[in-house]
Parts: structure tokens; C-alpha cells; sequence
């Protein structure tokens, strides 16, 4: 009887549980080191992760932008265009990689955020990048709804 009632209350819940993936807006969702408070409609799909970073794809009515965070990083390369100020983290020029078109953001210490596309982005993307702040490894956001976390599974 016990099994039963388990399974029923199983059954009854799988409706509402969200694939482990995929987290949607709103809410502030907490990666490892970018912290973007997801507007409705706002997606974000984990890719992979390790003990220092992690990837995920973040879209939105900006577009698509391909995210790797890192906890424990040092400062990107290139030219500054924004300084940091506050919370709000330094932002770095566009540049070109391999096959894709790559900004980054810094909080002046360990937290690092590269934000790609396979064209160059466009300014709304920018401006979502914007809005995205920072955390490193060892400190704990507040407020967070939606996170990434790691584990050795």
C-alpha cells in the first residue's frame, strides 16, 4: 500500500518537475561566477561544468550567447571598454576567436565571464551582458532561484 501511494504522489508530481537542464525566467539564476536576474522568457540551458567553471547557452529576446564562467580565474585578455564600478564588472572589447565572436567581463578579482557567438554581437546582446554580475569562488550570491552547482556524478 505503501509503494502505491508513493507512486501515485510520484505520478501526480512529474508534470511539474523541470528537466535538470533547463531553467527558465524569471528569477536569478546564480552560475558559476555570472549571477543574471532572468527576465520572463529568458532561458538558460546548462552545458558542462568542472571544479573551477562551467558553460551554459542563455537566451532571451537579445538572442542566443554561448557562456563560460570561471570562479578562480585571472583577469581576460584584451582592452577594457566599460570599468568596473560597484558590482557592475569591467567589460572588455570584442574580439574574434577560432570560429567565434567573444566578450568578456571581470569583477577586478577571480570572477570571469566569456559571452560568444558565432556572429559578432549585436547591441542588445551587449546590453543583456550588462546586466550580469559577478560572483568567485568562496563566496556565497544571495537571492538565488535558479543555480548551477557542481558535482562529481
Amino acid at each position: 500500500m505503501r509503494e502505491l501511494v508513493t507512486a501515485a504522489v510520484l505520478a501526480t508530481a512529474l508534470p511539474f518537475l523541470a528537466e535538470a537542464g533547463e531553467l527558465d525566467g524569471p528569477g536569478r539564476f546564480c552560475g558559476y561566477s555570472p549571477i543574471i536576474d532572468l527576465l520572463p522568457g529568458e532561458r538558460i540551458t546548462t552545458l558542462d561544468g568542472g571544479i573551477h567553471s562551467g558553460s551554459f547557452r542563455w537566451e532571451g529576446a537579445f538572442g542566443s550567447l554561448d557562456v563560460r564562467g570561471i570562479g578562480w580565474a585571472n583577469p581576460p585578455k584584451g582592452r577594457v571598454v566599460e570599468a568596473q564600478t560597484g558590482a557592475k564588472p569591467a567589460r572588455f572589447a570584442q574580439r574574434r576567436t577560432s570560429k567565434r565572436y567573444e566578450v568578456a567581463i571581470w569583477n577586478g578579482g577571480h570572477g570571469v565571464a566569456y559571452f560568444s557567438s558565432a556572429k559578432p554581437l549585436s547591441a542588445d546582446q551587449l546590453k543583456a551582458i550588462g546586466r550580469v554580475q559577478l560572483f568567485e569562488e568562496g563566496q556565497d550570491p544571495s537571492g538565488c532561484k535558479l543555480r548551477t552547482s557542481f558535482s562529481w556524478e
